[in-house]
């Protein structure tokens, strides 16, 4: 399966314009964590996260991992939409399960160090139903709610692929502690925004993406498991995942 249609579904292929890569390149040495070529119109992230999900998220169907897709922290749909596409080409026997509350992020804690406060990063339910309907394909399993009263009932027996993009601490923990015993062997984990200040991409990173509660909740519910964060760059930022073993 080609990966074209990520570019016509971001609305511009990437790195159109010699001005944009000259911006770019001014910025690299100026403002490193800046990434002008990286974002796409009307996206909430870059190219490079969408490649990132692409390649993950077929390499479990091509090691035919069982079980089905999740998402948990769809927000509008974008990387749902991605998903979705996939499996339409791919693998239509699976379902794809999308968890959001659609309210925006709950009250954050301590871990978050004041990230965001409750209601941000919201979306509408009818902007995400909005967006299937643009791109024409069929709305996956949408699951609106806050994760602890949505997660323990509603996710699959069986899960390939899991996104969680869950911003917060409590949210990234709790979403983990019920997806992690779901996943397949061999299946994977991918970690919306993981950021590691430890490593040498730190200064690539945006401010904007911190969101020092993922790397906690994540760090702290895989140190006693088995698997290793792997950490991937995402343009402005950077994500990770992990393989169940």
């Amino acid at each position: 399966m080609d990966n074209l249609f990520l570019c016509e579904y971001l609305g511009t292929p990437p790195r159109h314009s010699k001005f944009i890569d000259q911006v770019d390149r001014v910025f690299r040495k100026v403002i490193p964590w800046i990434r002008i070529g990286s974002y796409w119109r009307g996206q909430m992230a870059s190219i490079e996260s969408r490649m990132n999900l692409f390649h993950l998220a077929n390499q479990v169907l091509l090691m035919q991992i069982e079980g089905d897709f999740v998402e948990v922290g769809c927000h509008a749909g974008e990387s749902t939409v991605i998903l979705k596409k996939i499996l339409r080409e791919k693998d239509s026997s699976r379902n794809l399960y999308a968890f959001d509350s659609f309210q925006g992020v709950p009250e954050s804690v301590n871990a978050d160090e004041g990230v965001y406060k409750k209601g941000d990063m919201s979306a509408s339910l009818e902007k995400f139903n909005k967006h299937f309907e643009q791109v024409g394909l069929d709305k996956p399993i949408t699951i609106p709610g806050w994760f602890v009263d949505t997660l323990e009932s509603s996710l699959p027996g069986k899960i390939a692929f899991a996104l969680i993009d869950a911003d917060l601490y409590n949210s990234t923990l709790f979403a983990l502690q019920n997806v992690y015993p779901r996943l397949s062997p061999g299946g994977i984990c991918l970690m919306g925004v993981y950021w590691d200040p430890n490593t040498k991409v730190e200064m690539t990173t945006d401010p904007n993406y911190k969101s020092p509660g993922v790397k906690k909740a994540c760090d702290e519910f895989l140190a006693d498991k088995p698997e290793k964060v792997n950490i991937l760059i995402a343009g402005n930022y950077t994500s990770a995942y992990f393989r169940k073993v």
